[in-house]
């Protein structure tokens, strides 16, 4: 089946919903049209040339990346000879989309900082530092007997009634419903001019504001009446809780040398760059995927021995030592290229699920502008 490029971007805000991007972050369709068919998608960390070559030679119609194009750009004017210009130039002649999902995608569990922690190895991860958390809603429902676990069901497909790590949570009571259907309607019950009596359930749960609509579309399908009664409420809770970084527990505790050394491996680093006492206890680990050295304060408070994260600087580092952290630079690229198999899998399994006519491709393009001699 065809897929227009509108539904591959449903789908990754489904992942990495775009309101838990930093205000000053520029995510989502860069370039492009959301009712352009898709048949080839192209994964990769940045939209560099060499990646917008690949797609052309490959004909790829999408372009999903981690980073975006334009970030912290005035853009006057499109010209093919500045590199900005260039690269929208070619994506526009050669019909090819770009959409980015970034701080978003750090936030989102499953994304950057999730997986980095897990390659990290560790376990009971936390949040480090909260951005953002879910904005609930109650919906009542009234609804027949007869209709009440249909309706209930409903709710349970789109992913209403959690409540923490709780599934399908729902509170009814039985009531009298009285209605008096007017000329011109079609009543599930009763007739016209004829006041009604009918046993109901009031069925009530709730759902997160952005899953809203869906839930209401899905029990109006379920639901028999003609206009269904049904009322929406404000709540103080909050849902999900959503944040940058992450902060959890080596499995097994190790000195920091070896530490080091663990980490180089796993994220398949030439060298990498240390700082703090070789020798020290490694326990509980912060961390933070691209520049992220503004957390290391608070993962300290949280009782980190280490933080790994990007683009660490000398001072930063003196600051470490002296705050009695050890820190490890992991580089901004290592530390968050490993979210494009990530992304690829996702979009293949969303493929599989929906029975999309699509392929999608991880780029071979080696992004990491450092190399050491």
């Amino acid at each position: 089946m065809s897929v227009l490029c509108k539904e591959i971007i449903k789908e990754l805000e489904a992942f990495a919903p775009s309101y838990l991007a930093e205000d000053w972050d520029n995510v989502g369709l860069t370039v492009g049209q959301k009712d352009k068919e898709v048949k080839k998608v192209l994964v990769a960390l940045d939209v560099i040339p060499a990646v917008i070559e690949e797609a052309i030679s490959m004909k790829a119609d999408l372009i999903v990346t981690h980073h975006p194009m334009i970030l912290f750009q005035k853009i006057k004017n499109i010209q093919s000879d500045t590199s900005l210009g260039a690269k929208i130039y070619d994506l526009i002649k050669n019909d090819i989309s770009a959409y980015c999902a970034h701080t978003n995608l750090d936030v989102a569990f499953g994304g950057t900082n999730d997986v980095l922690a897990e390659l990290a190895g560790l376990t009971d991860v936390k949040i480090l530092e909260e951005t953002n958390s879910e904005k609930l809603k109650k919906i009542v429902v009234y609804v027949p007997e007869s209709h009440a676990e249909a309706v209930r069901h409903a709710i349970f497909q789109k992913d209403g009634g959690h409540i923490g790590n709780y599934a399908n949570c729902t509170f009814s009571c039985e009531g009298m419903g009285t209605f008096l259907p007017l000329e011109g309607t079609k009543p599930f019950l009763g007739q016209w001019g004829v006041l009604e009596k009918a046993k109901e359930i009031r069925l009530e749960t709730v759902v997160p504001e952005s899953l809203l609509q869906e839930v209401l579309d899905a029990v109006r399908q379920a639901h028999p009446y003609e206009e269904m009664a049904y009322d929406i409420y404000h709540v103080e809770q909050k849902g999900k809780r959503y944040g940058i970084g992450r902060i959890g527990i080596l499995k097994q505790p190790m000195t920091f040398e070896a530490y080091g050394v663990y980490l180089k491996e796993k994220l398949g680093l030439d060298a990498i760059r240390l700082v703090g006492e070789k020798q020290k206890q490694i326990r509980t680990v912060g961390l933070c995927t691209g520049s992220g050295v503004e957390f290391m304060q608070k993962a300290k408070k949280m009782g980190a021995d280490a933080y790994l994260t990007g683009d660490i600087k000398y001072h930063e580092a003196q600051k470490a030592i002296e705050m009695g952290i050890c820190v490890a630079d992991v580089t901004h690229y290592a530390s968050e290229v490993l979210i494009v198999p990530v992304l690829k899998n996702y979009l293949q399994k969303k493929a599989i699920q929906r029975r999309w006519d699509i392929e999608v491709v991880e780029s071979s393009i080696n992004g990491q502008v450092f190399w050491h001699k």
